[in-house]
């Protein structure tokens, strides 16, 4: 029983809703001295100077026109005049979005005090060693040969200076650089004119691009 009576209440309280925001047609039928036969929507009523029926009230009245008011705003009608208010809009609140979490990666140093760290340059498995000395990615030739980097026909050719002296590289631009879930596109290497094999330095042309934060052994790089 109670569960009937709590649907029946929801119904007319559904009803009473929508007559409140739905449009209203208002239409004189006839004005006899201080009152006015109107019709809203369906319901016909006679109403004097200041009352109102389905929230129209009537303003004032002449032999010519009636004034009413509806939706706030005043309505001359003849007879046989008709008005369709504006239900006024529903504003819908927009739901502020959650802020997408920066891609973060944490780096322990080892016993050697370096940082190291798995990767992947251009979609292949690499292996990178964290080195804010060094101006840019940095690896030998044949690193870049085994990665299937085009650095003789796209690269250009210059010198850099390496522990045993100058050294020929090539400047290159790199498609993608992942770091942990860190991803940048368009990463500047040096292509060493070496076959040695020691560790690819992740280099500042892509820490430059994160926020580098270290503690003792704990490194953290997030996205900007």
């Amino acid at each position: 029983m109670v569960y009937r009576q709590w649907r029946l209440f929801s119904f007319l309280a559904a009803c009473l809703f929508a007559n409140i925001s739905h449009s209203q047609e208002v239409k004189v039928l006839g004005l006899f001295g201080d009152r006015a036969f109107i019709k809203v929507d369906e319901k016909s009523a006679v109403i004097r100077v200041g009352q109102s029926h389905q929230s129209v009230q009537l303003k004032s009245i002449t032999s010519q026109q009636a004034v009413l008011v509806i939706d706030s705003q005043e309505v001359p009608l003849a007879i046989g005049q008709s008005f369709q208010s504006t239900p006024a809009p529903v504003v819908e609140e927009k739901k502020a979005q959650p802020e997408k979490p920066k891609a973060s990666v944490t780096i322990y140093s080892n016993l050697a005090h370096q940082f190291i760290v798995g990767g992947l340059i251009n979609g292949r498995m690499v292996s990178f060693l964290v080195d804010t000395g060094a101006n840019s990615l940095s690896m030998s030739r044949k690193q870049a040969q085994r990665l299937g980097i085009d650095f003789r026909t796209k690269g250009k050719e210059g010198l850099s200076s390496t522990a045993n002296g100058m050294v020929k590289n090539w400047q290159v631009m790199l498609n993608s650089v992942k770091v942990g879930t860190i991803t940048l596109a368009f990463v500047e290497a040096s292509i060493r004119d070496t076959e040695d094999e020691l560790p690819i330095l992740l280099g500042m042309s892509f820490l430059n691009r994160v926020k580098l934060e270290q503690s003792g052994q704990k490194m953290v790089l997030t996205e900007n």
